[in-house]
């Protein structure tokens, strides 16, 4: 359930759901850096050194951050070891700087409020024993340090135990909320899919339509024509060969009718040039000049340059090929004469025209 691609298939994140990345959350998360540094200056009256209260601060800072925009679900595991480490740290560093006898003041508890918050949303996120870990560790952390400054360590560690109940609820809560984002996840994946095949169907049926109409007005005289049984003339065997030629290109090569080569190349075949369009690129065959499969570039330099050489021929054979993607030649046209000679020139995929005789 990650926002990040997977075999380029984007996956989903339980902060979706949690809305962890509406402005919502960056008010809760700007609440809790604000309210952590507003408790520092609130104790540093009674530590015997700052600094090290200010890094317990940029640990806990750091971790709430990291908690709202580190992608991945579960949490990756290189975070998930950073975050539990950072409530025993946060404390060692706070605790180091607490003396006995400001033991009893709020100076020596807070630190671990601020932990327990990221602990939380640990669980929410995919891991529920780190968090407890990271308890522990809190506990172990101040029950040294009430042996140091002379206190008993039981209830030295004991100060962290009010930290289990939102913990526990944290942990409770994680089983509800994560198997119903994964239901809630699925459904949206068949919702999708379903959306994406209803329009491409959709999609597909329309441009069936628009090639009945295209065919209809093109062959439909002629055919019924034919219906006839009347000998054809002359001009009207042409026309039929000129149909049958541009309705093969239609769609053996899709994209030359999206590159307006169909006027030039019915120009170029009454003038007995016959013209031979190849296409590689991989366009999609909907024939209505929506979907080129090439760079603008490429297809500006082949449209004209075809274009020029199909107006410009009265004899001989021109090929027009568009080459497959990722080719250092995305397109060439060759003319070849009736006497033997003949003109290649080639596109590259920047659209630089190149001619050799």
């Amino acid at each position: 359930m990650t926002r990040a691609k997977v075999g380029g298939v984007p996956r989903e994140d339980v902060r979706d759901l949690l809305g962890m990345r509406q402005p919502g959350a960056w008010l809760v998360l700007a609440t809790f850096l604000a309210s952590t540094w507003i408790m520092i200056a609130y104790v540093v009256d009674d530590v015997t050194h700052v600094w090290p209260m200010i890094v317990a601060g940029i640990i806990l800072s750091a971790s709430a951050v990291a908690i709202v925009l580190v992608p991945g679900d579960p949490l990756p595991t290189s975070t998930t070891v950073v975050l539990t480490f950072s409530g025993p740290l946060a404390c060692i560093c706070a605790l180091a700087v607490t003396s006995s006898a400001t033991a009893a003041s709020v100076s020596a508890t807070w630190i671990h409020g601020g932990a327990i918050a990221v602990y939380c949303f640990m669980c929410v996120r995919g891991r529920r024993i780190a968090p407890w870990a990271g308890l522990v560790g809190e506990a172990i952390v101040f029950g040294a340090w009430g042996h140091l400054v002379g206190r008993s360590v039981v209830e030295s560690a004991a100060i962290v135990a009010i930290d289990a109940a939102p913990l526990t609820m944290a942990t409770l809560f994680s089983f509800t909320l994560r198997p119903t984002a994964r239901a809630v996840f699925a459904l949206r994946a068949r919702t999708t899919t379903q959306v994406a095949q209803l329009s491409a169907e959709a999609a597909a049926a329309e441009e069936r339509a628009h090639q009945v109409r295209f065919l209809d007005a093109l062959a439909r005289p002629m055919l019924e024509r034919i219906a006839t049984g009347q000998e054809l003339s002359e001009e009207e065997r042409t026309q039929c060969a000129l149909l049958e030629a541009h309705l093969r290109d239609r769609l053996r090569a899709p994209l030359m009718s999206t590159l307006d080569l169909d006027g030039p190349a019915y120009r170029a075949r009454t003038q007995g040039v016959e013209v031979v369009f190849i296409d590689d690129s991989g366009a999609s065959p909907s024939g209505n000049g929506s979907d080129p499969a090439i760079e603008p570039r490429v297809a500006s330099a082949v449209s004209g340059l075809a274009s020029d050489v199909l107006d410009e021929a009265d004899e001989g054979q021109i090929y027009v090929r568009v080459s497959p993607p990722d080719r250092p030649i995305a397109a060439s046209v060759l003319h070849r004469r009736t006497d033997g000679s003949s003109v290649r020139s080639e596109i590259d995929r920047f659209g630089v025209i190149r001619s050799y005789s």
